[in-house]
């Protein structure tokens, strides 16, 4: 362990612990400087581990020793010989001034893989490190990024019951119907493991239950097996939200909203504006009908023959009234519907009464 390794491990709380990054009074941070200074190696590695000094700093949580290396120049990507960069080892050691640190710089690769492929989202994830999962998202991660077994941050959160990760992942877009290289749904491993509140709330995001594994079980199987009986009931009687409650659920705004542009493709939203608009335009257009069909000033409804061709020609209208003519149409004669429909016959028919000849009247 070299000099600045060993500053680094010593640093000062800075923002881990609530003390000003910029302190005089540590003495650590400030030997860091000087080391740096003097030439001191920044991305030198420990022989057992292949930690840097950043790496320390972020695995013991000395936000302002992280900080003063960064400035320095340290390689923010450096990995260790598991793979984790020093943003791996901050979501582990849950070091959030370090964390923050890391996401501010410019430098750092949010979908850095480890060996293993677990990115910091997937860890994050896994770990339910409480915030670093919507901040990670927020900053661009990859939010459907696999490790090499094919598992994504969701299939890792549903299967550790980690609820708040599951319903975040969800509503930033992550494909909850995602399989692993077994086939495994992130509902499966929620099956699977007992994870009864990922699994409902996987359920109220209509994940799909009928998906089998690379041995064409279903969840519901593997529930079983596992004796999971309180998911087996869940997963054979739990029905989603209807795409009403969806729908009411999420404002306009959040809809529309950038960080948000996934809710504008869901297909409960587009189905839902699609009704909303047809019901708009047929509001619309019997509105406009009931206003433009009105009768002229002082005309009368008169005697009409056959319309249109829409009732049979042997077919006589009878009566004077919109109600006669509805009643010989099978209609409700108080629909509002048939108030159009009359006030288009009044138009077409003489507002006069036919003369009657006067041997007629004989």
């Amino acid at each position: 362990m070299t000099p600045l390794m060993v500053a680094a491990v010593r640093g000062g709380g800075g923002l881990d612990s609530g003390e000003d990054i910029d302190s005089t009074d540590d003495s650590a941070a400030q030997i860091i400087s000087e080391l740096v200074a003097q030439g001191a190696e920044l991305n030198a590695t420990m022989d057992k581990t292949g930690e840097t000094s950043l790496h320390l700093a972020a695995r013991y949580a000395r936000a302002d020793a992280a900080k003063r290396l960064l400035d320095a120049g340290a390689e923010a990507n450096s990995q260790d010989n598991t793979g984790r960069t020093p943003l791996h080892a901050a979501v582990a050691a849950d070091a959030m001034g370090v964390f923050q640190i890391l996401l501010r710089n410019r430098a750092t690769n949010l979908n850095a893989r480890m060996h293993d492929g677990t990115t910091p989202l997937i860890l994050a994830a896994r770990l339910a490190i409480e915030g670093m999962v919507e901040d990670l998202i927020t900053a661009d991660a990859d939010i459907n990024a696999a490790d090499n077994s094919g598992k994504t941050a969701l299939h890792w959160a549903a299967a550790v019951n980690n609820v708040d990760a599951v319903n975040i992942l969800l509503t930033h877009g992550a494909n909850r119907d995602a399989q692993d290289d077994k086939d495994e749904t992130p509902l499966f491993l929620a099956a699977r493991e007992g994870s009864f509140e990922a699994c409902r709330a996987l359920l109220d995001n209509f994940a799909n239950r009928d998906i089998t594994d690379h041995m064409d079980r279903l969840p519901r199987d593997v529930a079983s097996e596992r004796l999971h009986h309180d998911i087996v009931r869940l997963l054979d009687e739990h029905v989603p939200r209807s795409p009403q409650m969806v729908t009411s659920a999420i404002p306009t705004s959040t809809i529309m909203s950038p960080t948000h542009a996934h809710l504008i493709t869901h297909p409960t939203i587009i189905a839902s504006a699609k009704q909303q608009g047809k019901q708009k335009k047929r509001q619309k257009l019997v509105t406009g009908a009931n206003t433009n069909l009105q009768p002229p000033t002082g005309a009368t409804m008169g005697t009409a023959g056959t319309i249109g061709g829409s009732v049979n020609s042997n077919s006589t209208l009878v009566g004077s009234s919109a109600n006669g003519v509805a009643s010989v149409l099978g209609q409700n004669p108080t629909s509002p519907k048939n108030d159009v429909t009359a006030n288009s016959i009044r138009r077409k028919t003489t507002a006069k009464k036919p003369t009657v000849p006067s041997s007629a009247n004989g």
